[in-house]
């Protein structure tokens, strides 16, 4: 795993390339190790993944990470852990949270 200089250098890098970066820090075990990982903003094709596979949350929040991530800790220590992996469920579904339009009648 990266130290948290490391993690910032990287960070900056990837802001300057991507504009909006999304930082998730999962738990990987009870001895308080934790993986951070950068995604980028989710575009329209993701989301359409992700929302073909809203059946199977588990499944979606993978497809959700291995499209959206872009650097951090490596994506597969958090995908091979099944508690890290559904840990993260809640920030993919704050992440693809949009804001609301508002309809006025003239």
């Amino acid at each position: 795993m990266k130290t948290k200089e490391e993690l910032q250098e990287e960070l900056t890098v990837l802001k300057a390339k991507h504009k909006i970066i999304y930082s998730i820090e999962v738990a990987l075990n009870e001895d308080g190790d934790i993986a951070t990982l950068f995604l980028k903003k989710p575009d329209r094709t993701v989301r359409s993944i992700i929302g073909s596979l809203a059946k199977d949350p588990i499944k979606a929040v993978e497809a959700a990470l291995k499209n959206l991530y872009v650097g951090g800790d490596s994506l597969n220590i958090v995908t091979s852990n099944d508690d890290a992996l559904v840990s993260c469920e809640d920030a993919i579904v704050e992440m693809l949270v949009v804001q609301k339009a508002v309809l006025k009648k003239n």
